[in-house]
């Protein structure tokens, strides 16, 4: 058993057509539900990566476009990953830097369950960020020799 693995930039899902949204939310799992149908236990994971999860799973009820899409969008990504035929064959992570936009049912068990924050790194991983982005440059004497980087 292996594993298949999809990145999703949340913003691209997004479409101006109506259904059309929930369809592209649909198609992401289509391999996935394939595959179950197919082999059942013995399906590959797929993991879907979903990259700015915030801008289409917002809080069911807390945009004011009046048309219910980003409702419906939380709707059927919940039915694919923890409705009455979810998938036991996909694992979901979501990112965001906006975790306090997200609807609550995608951070209870099940959906997105763990969840990891990791936070800006202290004045010693920013030096160490800083001389890996840089080590190319005094390689190629871009920079000074006498540059004090800390």
């Amino acid at each position: 058993m292996g594993f298949l693995y999809l990145i999703v930039n949340g913003p691209e899902v997004l479409s101006k057509f109506v259904g059309e949204t929930e369809k592209n939310v649909r198609d992401l799992f289509a391999d996935a539900e394939q595959d179950q149908r197919t082999w059942g236990d013995q399906s590959d994971l797929h993991v879907i990566i979903f990259d700015e999860i915030d801008a289409i799973c917002k809080s069911r009820g807390s945009t004011r476009d009046g048309t219910g899409v980003h409702d419906s969008i939380v709707n059927q990504l919940l039915t694919k990953v923890d409705g009455v035929e979810s998938l036991n064959n996909v694992l979901l992570i979501g990112m965001t830097n906006r975790k306090d936009l997200l609807d609550e049912a995608l951070l209870r068990p099940g959906p997105l369950e763990v969840q990891v924050e990791i936070s800006l790194p202290d004045e010693n991983g920013r030096l160490q960020i800083l001389q890996i982005h840089t080590s190319k440059m005094k390689e190629n004497s871009f920079l000074a020799p006498d540059a004090n980087l800390h």
